[in-house]
This record gives structure tokens, sequence and C-alpha cells, in this order.
């Protein structure tokens, strides 16, 4: 496959000198992990072809020299139109993509049932750059979702802020799923006004971390598990263990030459049934 790979010594990463070949044999030697978190879900391409000192665009719509071969779906948007965005489910597709250097960012949906998420996500982030109020709003919704039965995992964006994201099953549409997503957020917020806010609008936050559940929507994206980021020292998402938070110093702790090991992620799925009528109550 490394027919596959073009321009091979082409520097993406300055300050580190990490080429084009480090970022496909990063992927090539991930690829049993990634492919489950990944596989059967419409991908958004962040792409930075010149460096991440160059011009970053995002791609959904597949491009027309994308080679046959390269499975996509048709998928309908927010605005009632339908593009054919890309599905990575092997080794050749990521390769492939790897090589038009970009960052991963999935739907919380699979393709045979895009309006029924089968993963919950709340985006963690501080309006300053206070990593330590980040992962503590972290423990502090995972005490909420425990409390509702739920069993969160965490996950570093290799950017700012931290994922937690709660498998469940795939019967509540995203409309349903987003509600019960606000309500749960806005218990932590009840709870910890001075800390945490779900205001959109960053000039009204006031130095408190954002509780973002509205990526609980059709079309919207998350990055992947272990994709690389734009970011000097090619940051990637890495999943941990809750266990390992107090020695976190930053989401980008995690790189491409650093990580040794994959924790495993749950393959429980929760219900939001139950949830959703003790929220109502």
């Amino acid at each position: 496959m490394k027919d596959l790979l073009t321009n091979e010594n082409k520097i993406l990463f300055p300050k580190n000198k990490i080429t084009k070949k480090d970022i496909f044999n990063y992927y090539k030697k991930i690829y049993k992990k990634i492919i489950p978190l990944i596989k059967d879900r419409p991908i958004t391409l962040k792409r930075f072809p010149e460096g991440i000192n160059g011009i970053k665009f995002y791609q959904k719509n597949v491009s027309k020299f994308f080679p046959k071969w390269l499975k996509t779906v048709k998928v309908k948007t927010e605005k009632n139109t339908f593009i054919n965005m890309v599905v990575i489910n092997d080794l050749k597709s990521l390769l492939y993509i790897s090589n038009l250097v970009s960052e991963i960012h999935i739907w919380l949906s699979k393709t045979d049932k895009l309006n029924y998420p089968d993963k919950m996500i709340f985006d963690l982030d501080a309006s300053e750059k206070k990593f330590a109020k980040v992962k503590e709003a972290a423990l502090d919704l995972k005490k909420i979702l425990n409390s509702l039965k739920l069993q969160p995992y965490l996950m570093t964006t290799g950017s700012k802020g931290l994922h937690l994201i709660v498998p469940i099953k795939r019967e509540k549409n995203f409309d349903e799923v987003r509600e019960i997503a606000k309500n749960i957020a806005e218990i932590l917020v009840s709870k910890n006004i001075k800390k945490y806010t779900t205001e959109v609008r960053k000039n009204k936050r006031k130095g408190k971390v954002f509780i973002d559940y509205l990526r609980n929507s059709y079309a919207q994206t998350t990055i992947a598990p272990y994709s690389i980021r734009a970011i000097e020292n090619a940051p990637v998402a890495y999943v941990l263990d809750f266990k390992k938070l107090k020695n976190l110093k930053s989401s980008q702790d995690f790189n491409i030459n650093n990580i040794k090991t994959f924790l495993k992620i749950p393959t429980k799925s929760f219900s939001l049934k139950l949830v959703s009528s003790i929220l109502k109550k």
C-alpha cells in the first residue's frame, strides 16, 4: 500500500519535523484500534495539506478525484440537500485518507441509522487556559452520569478540552438525545453555577467551563479517537481511564510518538429511556 503515499518527505509539523510518511506510518500502526471506532460512520475531514501553518479547511463532500473503490454514503444535510461522504472501514481507505493530510471527525451515528446516535457526548472546554477546571468538570459530570446509571468514558481531544462519551442504544433520535444531554448539563450547572455554564456565547461565560451538549445533533461531528490534530507535536485524541485524569497536564499530552497502550472502550450500550423518565420527575 506504499503507492497510496505521495510526497512522503513533506514536513507537516515544522517544529518537530513530522512528515507525511510519519503520519502515514502512524495510522498504519494503529489501524486495528481506530477502525472499529470509526467504521460505518460518515467522515468529515479537516485538511491541512500544506502543513499546520498552511491553509486549513473542512471537507464533507467527496472530491471527484477520490477513487471509486473508496466507500461513501449519501446523506441528507441540515439544509435538506444531499452530499456523498467518506466512510472508512478498512486499512486501505484509512491510508488513502491519511495521505490527504487531515483530522478525522466522525458522526455520532452510523450509516444504517443516521438519525439515531449510538453515543451521547459532552464537550468540556474552559474559556481560559485553566485545564484543571476542565478536569474538575469531568469528575463532577461523571458523578451525575453515574447517578443516572450511565457509565461514560473519557477522551482527550488532542486540542484544549475533554470529552465524556456515553455509549447508548439506538432508541432515540438526535433531538431526543440532545434534550436529555441538555437536562444533564443543566443539572451540573445548577449544582455549580459559579464554575460551569451552557452559555454558547464566549463573552457570556465569564471564565466558566463550557458544558457543550449541542454536539448531540444530526450532522454534528466529534474528533475520532486516535485521530491526529493539526497542532505542533501531532497530538492525538486519546481514550484514558478516569484514574489517569489526576496526572493529565493538558489535552495534548498524547501524540503520535508517545502513545503505547490503548484503553478498551466500553462496549455496553445504555438505554436512555429510564434516564428520560427520571429527568422528567
